[in-house]
């Protein structure tokens, strides 16, 4: 073998050797050559020359079974075992990862694209819900101005005829206790008609279109004035040209906060301001009242909800901040073009 042929019965001379190494040591070891028997070892076994094989063109599948086939030169898997299954293990891993990589895209393009829909939904929601908002307003508008017309055209009228009567009995009644009696039935009824007049200005503003914001706020804190409360107003650079929907606006606003401050924050000194700097117009209402905590509120109640969905309306924001025991500020800023910036948030 290993100088050419292709290969058959050949004798192992390792195997010869092995054996007779074997029974060296056993004389070695004292025992007796005569009481070792004799054996003859297979020494003869089939085997191949694998090159030789391949020279001659000789299929594998041809050799004997149980043919020893020496010379076998590794193959690539022999070689390389190792390295395959490396890179199949990583192959596998790195096709589980993209697999993995490419369903938690299509994952989160799909919680993406069902985002952008709720966002629309939501976008849609709101402008409905910002346009019955507006219609609220409107139809509360709508409503005060006809109470007011009510008031003033039909109760006041009535009152007033009442108070002439009451007046005309009184000088023509002779005794002094009836005199009286009409006196002060006639003083509670001039009182009732400045109530009920006093109310339908609150209710309905007129003067906002004569006088404009400046001179209604003016005239405010003597409308809303009460014993032991301070109402000032300051104002500086004030268009007088200002629209409508915005003085309505900030009239209300004022007219809201300074009711609350008198009646839930029991406050002595409350301060407007109104200024207007570039293109937009700011309101501050301040007051030294019991104050409220923001952030341990359950809510915020319906006055400054109502307010600041005016002041959103007419796309403008509202802050408020107030301190237990420190009073309360609200500041509103609203463009002075609130039909132009109604257009942008839109």
């Amino acid at each position: 073998m290993d100088h050419g042929i292709v290969g058959g019965s050949l004798i192992q001379s390792e195997i010869g050797i092995a054996s007779l190494a074997e029974l060296a040591l056993r004389v070695l070891s004292g025992e007796k050559a005569d009481d070792i028997p004799t054996t003859t070892p297979e020494r003869t076994f089939n085997q191949v020359d694998w090159r030789a094989l391949r020279r001659w063109g000789i299929a594998e599948s041809r050799v004997p079974a149980g043919t020893f086939i020496r010379f076998r030169e590794p193959g690539i898997w022999d070689q390389y075992k190792l390295y395959i299954l490396g890179a199949i293990v990583l192959l596998v891993a790195q096709t589980t990862l993209i697999t993995r990589l490419l369903v938690q895209g299509a994952r989160r393009r799909r919680a993406e694209n069902e985002a952008r829909g709720s966002q629309a939904a939501l976008r849609q929601s709101y402008r409905r819900i910002h346009d019955l908002g507006g219609r609220l307003l409107a139809a509360q508008e709508s409503e005060r101005s006809r109470i007011a017309r009510e008031l003033h055209d039909d109760i006041s009228q009535q009152i007033a005829l009442l108070s002439m009567d009451l007046e005309l009995l009184n000088t023509a009644n002779g005794a002094e206790a009836d005199s009286e009696g009409l006196r002060d039935a006639l003083d509670r009824t001039q009182g009732i008609a400045r109530s009920v007049h006093d109310l339908s200005h609150r209710l309905h503003p007129a003067k906002l279109r004569l006088v404009g914001l400046v001179g209604a706020l003016a005239s405010l804190p003597r409308e809303l004035a009460q014993p032991g409360v301070s109402i000032t107003f300051t104002h500086d650079h004030v268009p007088s040209n200002l629209p409508h929907e915005l003085t309505l606006c900030l009239f209300r606003v004022v007219q809201e906060a300074v009711q609350n401050a008198i009646k839930h924050g029991a406050a002595h000194n409350i301060a407007v301001h109104l200024g207007a700097a570039g293109q937009r117009i700011t309101l501050t209402v301040a007051d030294d009242g019991r104050g409220f905590d923001i952030n341990a509120a359950p809510g915020k109640g319906l006055g400054l909800i109502s307010m600041g969905e005016r002041v959103e309306l007419i796309g403008g924001t509202l802050k408020v901040s107030s301190t237990p025991g420190a009073g309360t500020r609200l500041e509103a800023m609203v463009p002075l073009h609130a039909d132009e910036a109604r257009a942008d948030s839109a």
